[in-house]
């Protein structure tokens, strides 16, 4: 496994956080102090309701790179847990397949809806739960931590500002 690779994951699980912690923060999403008048702000702010698709097609985009099995994509969970050849890799590996379902429909959603708007994108949209999005986290930072990237992990992810630091003023 070269350092490029594992770069390029470390880089695009990074960024998913990042626009994770953005989107839920305008969402009011799990923040400590609840923040509902965020989220109304945001609702009806055409800047930031548009912010905040962004940051989760960024979610989108990026957990894809990660997650989506393929034979072209060197840096995609599957192929590197694969190619580590170890028993923590290879049932870490049985871990994300009981986890597929989930993990298509990320991957379909990104196809259906965010690189393609498929006519039936409404069908897709709706389908991924909050909990979901939780444990493809922590499977992909387990993986990480398997692959021996868990010091550069650590690092990355003490650099993202927590959605409990955001602080939008409203008037």
């Amino acid at each position: 496994m070269t350092q490029e690779i594992t770069d390029r994951l470390l880089k695009n699980y990074h960024n998913a956080r990042k626009s994770w912690e953005g989107w839920c923060y305008l969402n009011n999403i799990d923040l400590k102090t609840k923040k509902p008048e965020i989220r109304s702000y945001a609702d009806e702010n055409e800047l930031l309701y548009y912010t905040r698709y962004l940051f989760l097609k960024d979610i989108y985009i990026e957990l894809y790179k990660i997650i989506k099995k393929s034979n072209s994509s060197k840096d995609n969970i599957f192929k590197l847990l694969e190619n580590h050849n170890t028993e923590e890799s290879k049932l870490h590996l049985e871990k994300l397949n009981d986890f597929e379902n989930e993990l298509k429909y990320l991957t379909n959603t990104r196809d259906k809806f965010y690189a393609h708007l498929d006519p039936n994108y409404a069908d897709i949209v709706n389908g991924f739960k909050i909990k979901d999005y939780y444990k493809t986290f922590e499977l992909i930072e387990q993986a990480i931590f398997i692959l021996g990237k868990e010091n550069q992990l650590l690092e990355l992810l003490s650099t993202i500002p927590s959605r409990d630091e955001f602080d939008l003023h409203l008037k």
